[in-house]
């Protein structure tokens, strides 16, 4: 029997590696040179910035052949869409190291410099083309971004027709008309038109809006590459990679079964119909290629958090609300922090509770449309990834809705924030209806629930009179569960709109560091560190010794307390990478900010006793406090 059992193991095994084995990279390519035609740009004009959008996607011949080789002469076997496509019907089974190669856009290089290689290497390749480009005539000019290039630099409808029919080229959809920007805000932010929220005419698309102008766009294309080739496309190839799950959902209704995107390091299974590539570019070498094919990009790991309040950055002025923002970036940009935690609610009393929000909704009041804006100038010119810091349950949406109370009065308690009621069914779809809103608007990379997300020994669901210490625990453990779950409705909310989806969005979530310090602290809050790491990619202990004793301490004592509680923390054996230390730099009862040199101080322990997922807030970047100078070496990850 128990060779019986070896027998079965052994299969599994064997299975699993083969299919292993079946894993393949994308490699997505643009416009292909010779080499005395492959110039850069030196200009920091406009056009300049313009040109270097076009340019580095560009290679040279020489260099496409030595990508070729490459494969070659490593055992990699570029296969065709419909091998894949077989693959995951089960009718075959890729090759060894298989690879798929992309080239995007349709450039006339495609059929003059890469279709003689293919048939050369005898290797398929996906082509994905722009069919409002390719229906352009014949001496017209397309617009790419704000540059205007011929339509003799693409290919022609012919010579797709020629491709298609050696049996080598698959054609897809790179959309008809969303390789393009649209204006998002009122400050003019420009998005990829396959995103939402577009604004023009003073007034933004709706949600209806929104998935018509998709699904006309992708039905369009559809039919334009069909009646031009005699096949309708299978995959659609995102512009720039930017996508959500509404807009995939569309693709999926007009015919569109697979999707391509970029900026995935990651192979890729045949079962799985949404598609990451490695773009290549002009600095793409072969060491980065061999990395990607053999799983080995190197990803940062290392969490360094500054935690922004857009208060600070809102003016009414626009002329100086422009110069906060300018400060913002520079300081998020000199720092080298990998995330930014960006309040996308308006706290004006600073009572922690949302009474307007910094984005376009349903429900509550748009105090000026700016999270979009500030998020995306951090993301694309400081280079960190940016989380919507977000309340779990602390909006003021008006008496109308369920607040949480105290069980003693029947009231809301006052030494709390007022908080929704995660049991009311109104009060989760209208916060579901936020976050989607939060998402509908605005591009980010994750969402931070905010610390308001608790309920105590004497709120939510228990039990009336008398409760033994079991029944404490029980309902402890329950109201943590419930939490959990509402929270992950609310990332499911997001998620429909959210930038790059699933594949991108991740979440963080507050917990008061007096739950890893007390035992019986769970019972006070519904929080747990263990649960908390098993269900969000990150949990931010507040790390704040002067905010968590009741009464003063000394520097000595706020340190040793530091220490203390990396130890209880790293005494659970649980994933260190998931949780992230949040250190204050304001004393708030004394109104004073943590001196620089205890600041860095702090850090410095930390990362003895082995912490390295380092934050702190608040981030005072109009007073630079702290000071650039102190704090960026000690937390810099540059």
């Amino acid at each position: 029997m128990r060779y019986r059992y070896l027998i079965f193991f052994l299969l599994a095994f064997f299975c699993i590696r083969a299919q292993a084995a079946e894993r393949y990279g994308v490699m997505c390519y643009h416009d292909v040179v010779e080499e005395n035609h492959f110039t850069l740009p030196a200009s920091t004009d406009m056009q300049g910035k313009l040109q270097r959008q076009y340019f580095p996607q560009t290679i040279t011949v020489s260099r496409l052949v030595s990508h070729f080789n490459l494969l070659r002469d490593n055992g990699y076997t570029p296969v065709s869409w419909q091998q894949i496509e077989d693959a995951r019907l089960g009718r075959g089974r890729l090759p060894a190291k298989p690879v798929l190669l992309t080239f995007d856009d349709g450039y006339l290089s495609f059929y003059n410099r890469v279709y003689p290689l293919l048939k050369a290497y005898n290797y398929p390749a996906v082509l994905a083309l722009v069919t409002s480009w390719m229906e352009t005539p014949a001496h017209g000019s397309i617009a790419y971004g704000e540059q205007q290039l011929p339509r003799s630099a693409f290919v022609t409808w012919e010579q797709v027709r020629e491709m298609q029919a050696s049996g080598l080229i698959e054609v897809a959809s790179h959309t008809h008309d969303l390789h393009r920007s649209n204006i998002g805000n009122p400050l003019g932010s420009l998005f990829a038109a396959a995103l939402p929220g577009k604004y023009a005419g003073g007034r933004y698309e709706t949600h209806a809006e929104y998935a018509q102008r998709i699904r006309h766009d992708l039905q369009l294309s559809s039919d334009i590459i069909a009646r031009h080739t005699g096949r309708r496309p299978r995959i659609l190839v995102w512009p720039y990679g930017q996508m959500n799950e509404a807009g995939i959902e569309i693709a999926r209704q007009v015919g569109l079964d697979s999707d391509f995107t970029l900026f995935d390091h990651q192979l890729n299974e045949p079962t799985e119909r949404h598609v990451g590539r490695l773009l290549i570019d002009h600095e793409t070498d072969l060491r980065v290629i061999n990395a990607y094919l053999n799983e080995r990009m190197f990803e940062p790991q290392t969490q360094r958090v500054v935690h922004v309040d857009l208060d600070y950055v809102y003016d009414p002025n626009p002329v100086q609300q422009n110069r906060n923002l300018d400060r913002l970036i520079e300081r998020i940009y000199l720092l080298g922090v990998s995330t930014v935690y960006l309040q996308a609610f308006a706290d004006d009393d600073g009572n922690g509770v949302a009474e307007a929000l910094y984005f376009p909704n349903r429900h509550l009041r748009m105090k000026a449309d700016l999270f979009s804006r500030v998020a995306w100038q951090l993301a694309t010119r400081a280079n960190v990834k940016v989380y919507a810091w977000m309340p779990m349950m602390a909006f003021d949406l008006g008496p109308q809705y369920d607040y949480v109370t105290d069980s003693r009065s029947g009231r809301p308690n006052r030494e709390h924030y007022l908080r929704l009621s995660p049991y009311s069914a109104r009060n989760r779809q209208t916060v579901r209806e936020i976050y989607e809103d939060l998402a509908f608007h605005s591009r980010f990379s994750g969402i931070l629930f905010h610390d308001d997300g608790f309920l105590t020994d004497f709120e939510g669901h228990i039990a009336k009179g008398a409760r033994s210490n079991a029944q404490y625990w029980q309902e402890a453990r329950q109201k943590t569960d419930d939490l959990i779950r509402y929270s992950e409705e609310l990332k499911q909310a997001a998620l429909r709109y959210s930038f790059k989806a699933r594949h991108e969005l991740k979440t963080a979530r507050n917990l008061y560091a007096g739950v890893v310090m007390q035992p019986d602290a769970q019972q006070w809050f519904a929080q747990s560190l263990a649960q908390f790491t098993r269900s969000y990619d990150y949990t931010a202990i507040m790390a704040m010794p002067y905010l968590e004793h009741g009464h003063a301490i000394s520097h000595q004592q706020a340190a040793d307390w530091l220490q203390q509680l990396a130890a209880r923390v790293k005494q659970q054996g649980l994933p260190m990478n998931k949780i992230i230390f949040e250190l204050q730099t304001t004393d708030w009862r004394r109104k004073q900010p943590i001196p620089d040199s205890e600041l860095t101080a702090w850090v410095g322990k930390l990362k003895q006793a082995g912490i390295q997922n380092l934050a702190y807030y608040p981030d005072d970047f109009l007073n630079n406090q702290p000071a650039l100078r102190s704090i960026k070496p000690v937390f810099s990850v540059q």
